[in-house]
């Protein structure tokens, strides 16, 4: 993205979360030209940099702006696959399985090789995985086939987190990738547990289509990986959807934004009764601080005591997030006191 352009996504999106209320319409109709794709991404990465910081109703205006433009914006294949045979994706896909297995799923490796062909990260993509998959594991036993969709899905993981490219079409390959995982899967096994978790954490970062509906997929897939991800059998993983499902209610938008939130806290403080100070310090001041800024969001209650709770929340983060070794959330959590 050229800094110029950049800079006036940013401009933009200022604009907007700053103007009178109703007069949205007439800014995005004179900003037209910086409607696409990448303007959609930028919305999304200051949504959450907002959610993180506890500006929430910012969030959401993004998040439901994005929802409202991913209609308008065709950004289901952003790239234009005319001229690309069905064999080339085939083998990019075979080369990219195989670099998994080889560099055992290492970032280094394959980030480049899809940097290098990007623009075969489409909607075609999508279907030729499918075939190739399914002629991977054709006749194979099970443990081949096993061994097969794991490598599927550690690429799935490795576009889903890859910077380059269309971020919108980055996000819907690993939704479909991760489905394909989940039909080669026994369903409430561990493996199909986290691969719901990988999907539901698809669905909460999906530019596409509307962000209400996005969350409720994830909210969903979280709490079906909790019926394998038990306390007592899995307490890590236990802990780790506890605290996505907070996560994912502090942003939902549907039902009651009270509601919402409460629900978020009770699932950040079971999280704690695993991810302990002694055991997961950094997880747990992490937690100290979300809880933090849910109470400071809190409709429920007492305005006073909400805001002492979270003042509390904030100060137990800091003996953690201390000056000296983690600056950027010292820093955030002060300014946060400050206004607390």
């Amino acid at each position: 993205m050229e800094e110029n352009r950049a800079q006036a996504y940013l401009e933009l999106i200022h604009t907007l979360l700053n103007c009178p209320n109703g007069s949205e319409p007439q800014i995005l109709q004179d900003n037209s030209e910086l409607l696409d794709v990448e303007f959609l991404e930028t919305c999304e990465l200051v949504a959450e940099k907002m959610a993180q910081q506890g500006g929430q109703n910012g969030a959401d205006f993004l998040r439901n702006l994005i929802g409202q433009l991913s209609q308008l914006i065709d950004i289901n294949d952003g790239d234009n696959s005319v001229g690309e045979n069905a064999q080339e994706y085939a083998n990019f896909i075979l080369e990219l399985l195989q670099a998994e297995d080889g560099s055992n799923s290492n970032t280094a490796v394959i980030h480049p090789m899809l940097a290098e062909r990007q623009h075969l990260l489409n909607a075609r993509f999508s279907e030729i995985l499918e075939q190739v998959l399914q002629r991977l594991i054709g006749g194979e036993n099970a443990q081949t086939i096993e061994s097969i969709v794991s490598l599927v899905e550690d690429l799935t993981i490795n576009i889903s987190n890859f910077s380059g490219g269309n971020r919108a079409n980055n996000i819907e390959i690993a939704i479909a990738a991760y489905q394909l995982v989940l039909n080669n899967r026994q369903p409430g096994s561990e493996k199909f547990a986290q691969t719901q978790n990988n999907l539901a954490a698809a669905y909460i970062t999906r530019i596409k289509d509307s962000r209400a509906e996005n969350v409720e997929m994830a909210i969903a897939l979280y709490g079906a990986a909790l019926t394998v991800y038990t306390v007592e059998a899995f307490p890590e993983d236990w802990a780790m959807a506890q605290n996505n499902l907070a996560a994912a209610y502090a942003n939902r938008i549907n039902d009651s934004r009270a509601e919402n939130i409460d629900r978020a806290i009770a699932f950040f403080e079971a999280a704690l009764t695993v991810r302990t100070p002694e055991q997961f310090p950094e997880d747990w001041a992490m937690i100290q601080y979300n809880l933090g800024n849910a109470h400071n969001d809190r409709i429920n209650g007492s305005r006073d005591e909400n805001i002492a709770k979270a003042r509390s929340f904030y100060e137990a983060a800091l003996t953690v997030y201390t000056r000296e070794d983690f600056p950027e959330y010292w820093a955030m959590i002060q300014k946060k006191l400050a206004n607390a």
